[in-house]
């Protein structure tokens, strides 16, 4: 049985009081500068390590991935080699005039979790949660949970669901995006994307792996396969943006999805999705991968 430890705090934070980091693709990345946060246990007695400011690391089997909560996953490493260079998620609600990252600066952070599932193969956590809100009703909750496979199989298995609530009195209108920038095999422009079926996204790359994300549940309204650079600056132009159906690219290959979504007073929109690492697809390979998502349903 898997045991949730909620933690709860008051953050501090400084608008102004941040500073400008530039990563290695020559976009700037930002860091809350001061972070006090006082964690409380759900549970009176559960053993378990606090939770700091982050970034929080899950890992489980040959796999670790990274979280912050002021920028999004920023790390997923698979038999000691990066394959993710960033995935985040934005927002746009009725009378915004852009897009808006999910984070720590745009939203309050309510609350986070950090969990072991598997303490019996794995003792470090392997299940994270964060959840924000805009104090207008809108809360955002987001989850994920990694399946590592054995040493040197290559095999990795992100499972995420992202809740959205409307905790308001009013109707809500709200488009969803999901941004996601894997460097395969850890480099940038050897790599080549495709959408499939509107839902699923594949990415391959010269040194041998293979990457697929499907959206279980529900069908992304719009998508686009693009550049790292084109599609980071579709979310910061400081405009209204939207995507616009492109299904294959070669180069520096990131992906997006949207979600159009209406919810009545007190409702909630689920997404569900699922991310799976693998060496470049073959027979064995793809036997291989059924199985392992075997082992997460019998596990989940």
């Amino acid at each position: 049985m898997s045991i949730l430890t909620h933690y709860h705090w008051d953050m501090d934070r400084e608008p102004e009081g941040r500073s400008v980091l530039r990563d290695n693709k020559g976009r700037e990345r930002t860091m809350n500068t001061k972070k006090t946060i006082v964690a409380a246990l759900a549970l009176a007695g559960l053993a378990t390590s606090a939770l700091a400011g982050g970034p929080y690391e899950l890992g489980d089997g040959n796999s670790t991935a990274t979280f912050d909560t002021a920028s999004g996953q920023i790390n997923w490493t698979v038999d000691g080699v990066s394959q993710l260079f960033g995935q985040e998620f934005y927002f746009r609600r009725a009378g915004d005039t852009r897009e808006y990252r999910l984070d720590s600066t745009n939203m309050s952070l309510d609350g986070v979790f950090a969990t072991d599932t598997n303490p019996f193969t794995d003792t470090r956590d392997d299940t994270f949660g964060q959840l924000y809100s805009d104090g207008q009703g809108l809360q955002i909750e987001t989850r994920f949970s990694l399946l590592g496979g054995t040493a040197g199989s290559g095999m990795s298995d992100l499972a995420e669901q992202i809740i959205l609530r409307n905790n308001s009195n009013a109707t809500m209108t709200i488009s969803f995006f999901q941004f996601v920038d894997f460097d395969l095999g850890g480099d940038a422009f050897d790599d080549f994307g495709q959408i499939v079926g509107g839902n699923t996204a594949q990415q391959s790359d010269d040194d041998g792996f293979f990457i697929s994300e499907t959206v279980v549940t529900p069908l992304p309204a719009l998508f686009q396969m693009g550049s790292s650079a084109d599609l980071n600056n579709l979310f910061n132009d400081g405009a209204i943006s939207n995507l616009d159906g492109t299904a294959s690219f070669s180069g520096d290959v990131a992906w997006a999805f949207q979600w159009n979504i209406t919810m009545a007073a007190g409702q909630s929109f689920l997404i569900s999705k699922d991310k799976l690492v693998v060496p470049t697809p073959g027979t064995m390979a793809l036997l291989g991968a059924a199985g392992f998502m075997a082992s997460r349903r019998r596990r989940s």
